[in-house]
This record gives C-alpha cells, structure tokens and sequence, in this order.
C-alpha cells in the first residue's frame, strides 16, 4: 500500500478512538504494557487496520485479514500497496489525492473501491494518517471498513424516493399534504388546478383554497370525525384558484397514521366543474319535461303511453327491490327475512292438511379455515358453489336460504315421515363430496346438518329454527360431515356449550386459566429433555372444567387463536424464568390446534411472541396432530415449512392415528413423533400394537427424526419400548403434571 494511497474513513465511533488513543499513550507507558495493549486492540478491533511502509504491507489486524480474504497475515507482509486496489490507475490517483494531505501531517478520508484476495471488488471507507509526516519512510496507519451494503443500501433508498417522486408529480388528480393546515407538499396536477406556478402553494394555509372563511371551517367540522377514526372523507366541496375563480371538486381525504395528536391530512383533489354543469344541466332539463307532461295532459293517447311505461319501470324498479330485499346478494338464494316468510306460509298449511314439515339448518365445516388461510375471496366462490349444490339436491318446491356467513337453511314441505327428511340430508352430503376447484386450489368441503320437525320439535318458526341450530351443533360435536335430529337432551348440551363459550372468555380475562409441566424423558441419558406445557382451568363456581370440553368449543368459536397464543406466551415466558433461575436449556413443548395451525397469521404471531418473551426459537416445540396434516397435505406441507423457517422444533402428535401419507411425511420438515399413548397402553399384552411401535421406530430411523413414546404408565411398557428401540417417553411412570412452582419434580422427576 503506497504512503500516498489511502482511503476515506468517516468517524464510527468510540470503537476507532480507542485505538488512536493507545496509540498516543505508547510513549507515556512502558513499553511491553504498551505492547500488550496494541496488540489487543489489533486483535479485536472491529474495523480493519493496516500499517505499510515504502508502499508494501507492514502488519495487519484480524479484521483486515478477514475482509480482503487473507488466511494469514504472512500472506500480507511484504506484499506491494497495488494489490488491494482494482488496477495500478487506480492507485495511483488515490495516492496522488491523499499523498500531500499525509505530509502535512493531516488525515486522510474517503471512499472507493478495493479488491480482495479473489479479485472481487467492495466499496470501503478508509481513513489514513502518516506515522511522521516529516519522514514518509516511517509509514502510514489506515483504518477500513467494507460498507459495500451501505451504499447500496443508501441507493436503493434513493431509486425509491426518486420513483415515488415521479409518481406523485405525474399522478392524474392533485395531491396535497396539509400538516397542522399548512401545505407542505402538493404535486404538479394541483398547482395546474388552482393555477399557481412551482412551489407557491407550499406554505400557505388550506384556507387560502376555499371560497370563504365559512367555507373553510364547514369543511373542517364535516370532516374531522371520520378522519379521526381513520376513515377516508369524501365530499365534493367548492374550491377557489389562485385568480380568485371558482370550481367544485371531489375530496377524498385520509388522515396520515403516524400523525399522533396532530391533524395531518392527505388530500386528494379531482375537478368536477363539468360534471356539476351536465348534471345542474340535466336536473333543469328534468324539470322541464314535468312541466311538459303537466302542460300537455290534454294529449290523452301520448300521456297514456308515457304513463303506461312509466307504470311499467316502476313496477320492474319495485321487482328490483323486492328481489333485492329478500334474497342474499352473494348467492342469490332467499335471505332470513324470505325464509320466514315461506316457513310461516308453509306451518299455516301443514296445520290445516296435518302434514310435517323439516327445517334443516346447514353449517360449513372448517369453512373459518378457509377464510383465515385462503382469504374472503376464495370463501365468497365458495360459498356461491355451495349455494347450486344445495339447490340441485332439493325439489324445487323446496327452499334454500343463507343467513349468512356459511350458515344455510333448508325448508322441506309435505313430508310424510322423518325419514323424507333423512334422505335429503344424505343427499345434500353427497352433493358436497366432490372437490371444489376455486383458482389454484382443490378444496374439499362438507357439512353439519341439524334437523328439527313440526309439529314435533317445534309449532312456530322461531323455536323450529332454534332446534335444528342446536341438532347442527350436536352433528359438528359429533365428528362433523353427518346430520342430526333434535331431541330434548340436544338442547340442554347446546345450553352447556354456549355457558361453556362464555365461561372461557372470561377465563381468559380473568386469569382463572394455568399451565402445568409434564417432564419428557431421555431414559438413555437419565434426563429431562424438555417439557410438555398443559392447559388446565380452575373456574371459581364450577371447579376443574378438562380441556376435552372446553377445547373443541374454543376451536367452534373465536376464542381459539387468543387462547392458543396465551399458552404461548406464558409456557415461553416460564421457560426463561427457569432458566434465569440456572435450571437447564431445554425446550417446551406446545399444541397447536387444527384451527390454529391454518390461521394465515400463525407465523407473524410465534415470530412476535418469541421476540417479547426473548427466548431463542430452537427453545419452542410446537406438536401438531397427525390428523391435521392429512386433511390438507400441500397447504401443510407450506405452514410447516414456513414454521420450520423460524427455527422451532416440530413434532407429530399422536403419530399412528391419523391415516398420513408417508409419501408426504417424507416431504413434511418435521423434527419428531410422538408414538401414540393408545398404542403404548397395550404393548405388552397385544402383538398388533408392538408391531405397530416397531414400525414406527424403524420409520423415524429411517427419516432421521426423534421419537417419543407418550403415556408410558409402567416399568413393563418402559422396557418394551427400549426393546424395540424408543429411548424418549414421557407418562406418569416418570411424573404427573405438575404447576410451575414444582420445579425440583418437573426438572428431576422421581421415576427417572
């Protein structure tokens, strides 16, 4: 590096200083402390420093080495200036503009760009000084850095800022951002509007645009609640130009999100002078023609032709409107109040010819899953496929109606028996059967069907329609895809489920919710090797409620994604207790629920509740059912990945049970399975069970992943499964679950 042939380096900080400042105290410290001293700060410098003399490379530090590709400094050591710079021209130049700056004893600081080892070029910021400016042969010091992403980084802003520019100065409509009523930008389109030249508009007051003071603050009172809360404002408004003339123009404001208390405002101007004439011109022309008709009513058969059609229009406008009210706008199909009306019509004749009738009531299994991962759009086509399904399964005296959302009703009239109605039933659920291709995806859909009957299960359209909602929650309790009959004891299980809805939410307020820890075991090495979080609930009035009855109707409504993301937080934020606490890294393990693991927001919020919980992600075992899986292979394969993505572990819960493809599983990024505790439960009494263990364990062999047995309740079942090659368990042969503040059994249980 020659005397003259430095680089720019702007200041960086304290980490820079340090070095100059030992530097100057080497004369007023003996010298091997001094040496030391240098030598650490080399050593461990962030920044690369580099000492030549007579234009070859003195000394380098680590850094240094390190950014130019060098495996030693030996490779440094004697080497010439010129090969760390693209081309001897190159050189040269620096070496001209930083040679008379280091012989006067002044700094020297720039940027260019370097090459390294391999040829590759960065750009560096470089800062330079001479040892003795009096006598360049003593050398020089430098400083680098690669800031090769810096620049382009700062680019890249600059590319985008230009382009923003460009698309706010050629947008057709005027744009004006009005801080505190101040115009602080307004683009090339409303200057031509108000008629001012480049630039006048900055810095006047939004008043100065309006036909008058009044104007002004009517505007502003009209205006300020909607834009408080965040919505767009839209009104058309009359506007005054520079020359004093006036037009109208439609406003379209939004307030700017980051305005905190201010009144920051972005509006968006579009000249409707002319469309104001046309139509100001049009409503004159109406008026006149009324007066016409008025005037010529002696003309009987011209009067009454534009009476008839007029008679007509308005006979197809209130058709319109009719339609319009008693039908659902995304399907087409009778709305609630149409549905009423047919049922309160078909109850009066059923009771004169004392005939039944059935009111099926419909819900979309998992239709919320669609929505949350697929989005409304894909739902709504859905929900319109649905809709000629229904239609093609029923007579067509029948009817079918939606509530909306993915509720839907069916109306069945002169049924002889209950078993007309049963017929259709399974008719409509073979009609869902078939895939639904919607874009890209092939989704499969089914339904929940409740039935209820008149005059048994009901005499008036309320208390019919009630039952068959109750009958349809029994069939989605009892596994979905299947229909149910109201009886009074679906009544009384439709009464729990809903105290049990309202119980939990304020549970989940409340704090009545806990989590205890079951240890998993490492039998092989004697320790635990993480933990499983549980979820309990201890109500006030009702004592412990178990989570078999409380999960699936969490999983049925929206109280599922707060509650799964509260077990989170706290088995994570329990974890770093313990480990604050000197107990050892291990990872917690968490269920995640089928409704939860499709939720299109599932990754942002694990990424979310790890950062505020600061525990790393390898630390987090998310489980999730072998069933849920296989209900859509592809769509999980991609949450799994994006999962895996984040660096959690995941395993396969109740792995055994739920009819995967082992084509998939191959594909799927999983970390372990768990051996299901209904095959541990008789593995030592049934043949069929230990060959479905072997097989299992030979499975994770093969696909390279861990594996735990669950449920492991006995000594016998324990060494049955070291025999067939499990070493990982967990049960209560080890230990029950316990509360966190049980941390000496959780962490050194018992039965290891």
């Amino acid at each position: 590096m020659s005397e003259g042939a430095p680089r720019s380096l702007a200041e960086t900080g304290e980490r820079r200083h340090s070095v100059r400042r030992l530097a100057d105290r080497v004369g007023e410290t003996p010298l091997p402390e001094a040496v030391r001293d240098l030598r650490a700060i080399l050593e461990n410098a962030t920044v690369g420093i580099l000492f030549s003399k007579n234009r070859r490379l003195v000394q380098a530090n680590p850094q240094f080495l390190q950014m130019f590709g060098f495996a030693s400094v030996e490779e440094v050591i004697g080497q010439p200036g010129v090969i760390l710079y693209p081309s001897q021209e190159a050189y040269e130049a620096l070496g001209r503009e930083a040679g008379p700056l280091l012989a006067a004893g002044k700094p020297f600081r720039g940027e260019i760009q370097m090459r390294r080892k391999d040829g590759t070029l960065f750009w560096c910021r470089l800062s330079a000084k001479a040892v003795n400016p009096q006598a360049p042969q003593e050398g020089t010091i430098w400083i680098m850095e690669d800031v090769t992403d810096e620049r382009e980084t700062a680019e890249r802003l600059k590319q985008a800022l230009a382009d923003q520019e460009t698309i706010f100065n050629n947008a057709a409509v005027g744009i004006m951002y009005v801080k505190e009523r101040v115009v602080v930008r307004a683009n090339r389109k409303l200057e031509e509007l108000f008629g001012y030249g480049p630039g006048e508009m900055l810095g006047r007051s939004a008043r100065d645009f309006h036909v008058s003071e009044e104007s002004f603050l009517r505007l502003a009172e009209l205006a300020r609640e909607t834009l408080w809360r965040g919505e767009t404002f839209v009104t058309e408004w009359p506007a005054k130009r520079k020359d004093g003339s006036e037009f109208w123009v439609r406003l379209t404001g939004h307030r700017e999100a980051n305005a905190g208390e201010r009144f920051d405002v972005v509006w968006i101007f579009e000249d409707i002078t002319e469309q104001r004439s046309v139509q100001e011109e049009l409503r004159r022309i109406h008026l006149e023609l009324e007066q016409r008709v008025i005037e010529r009513t002696a003309e009987l058969s011209a009067a009454n032709a534009k009476l008839q059609d007029q008679i007509f229009e308005r006979m197809q406008a209130e058709q319109r409107i009719w339609h319009i009210a008693h039908h659902d706008a995304l399907t087409g199909l009778p709305n609630r109040a149409l549905l009423t009306d047919r049922l309160e019509q078909a109850l009066a004749q059923a009771t004169r010819s004392a005939d039944r009738v059935a009111v099926m009531f419909l819900d979309l299994d998992r239709f919320k899953s669609i929505n949350d991962t697929l989005g409304h759009e894909v739902g709504d086509e859905l929900l319109k496929e649905i809709a000629q399904r229904l239609k093609g399964a029923v007579r067509a005296a029948d009817t079918v109606a939606r509530l909306g959302g993915d509720e839907f009703v069916v109306l069945l009239q002169d049924i002889t028996d209950p078993e007309d109605a049963a017929r259709v039933a399974e008719k409509i659920i073979a009609a869902f059967a078939p895939p639904v291709k919607i874009g890209p995806h092939e989704l499969r859909s089914s339904t929940s069907i409740g039935i209820a009957l008149f005059p048994e299960d009901g005499e008036d359209a309320y208390t019919l329609m009630r039952h068959a909602d109750t009958a349809m929650y029994q069939a989605k309790r009892s596994g979905r895809n299947q229909f149910h009959f109201f009886s009074a004891r679906l009544s009384e299980s439709a009464r729990r489920a809903f105290h049990i809805e309202h119980r939990l939410a304020a549970a989940l307020e409340k704090g009545w919710l806990s989590l205890v820890y079951q240890p998993l075991i490492d039998y092989e090495a004697r320790a635990v090797c993480g933990m499983e979080a549980l979820l309990r609930w201890h109500d006030p009035e009702e004592g412990e409620i178990p989570p078999a009855e409380f999960i699936p109707i969490a999983e049925d409504s929206d109280l599922i994604q707060p509650l799964g993301e509260w077990v989170l937080r706290t088995a994570l934020q329990q974890n770093r207790r313990w480990q604050e606490a000197g107990r050892p890294l291990v990872p917690v393990s968490v269920n995640l629920s089928p409704r939860q693991f499709r939720h299109r927001h599932l990754v942002d919020s694990i990424r979310a509740i790890l950062a505020e919980t600061g525990q790393p992600a390898r630390l987090l075992e998310l489980e999730i059912t072998e069933s849920t899986l296989a209900h859509d292979v592809e769509t999980a394969r991609a949450r799994l990945e994006e999962l895996a993505g984040l660096g959690v572990r995941l395993a396969i819960d109740d792995f055994g049970t739920g009819y995967s493809n082992l084509l998939a599983l191959k594909r799927f990024p999983v970390d372990k399975l768990k051996i299901d505790r209904s095959f541990v439960r008789d593995l030592c009494e049934d043949p069929e069970d230990a060959a479905i263990v072997a097989a299992i364990v030979g499975l994770a062999r093969g696909l390279g992943l861990d594996m735990l047995a669950e449920g492991v309740e006995t000594a016998a079942q324990r060494d049955a499964l070291i025999a067939l090659g499990c070493r990982r368990f967990h049960g209560y042969l080890f230990a029950r679950p316990q509360p966190a503040a049980q941390e000496a059994a959780i962490f050194a249980p018992a039965g290891l």
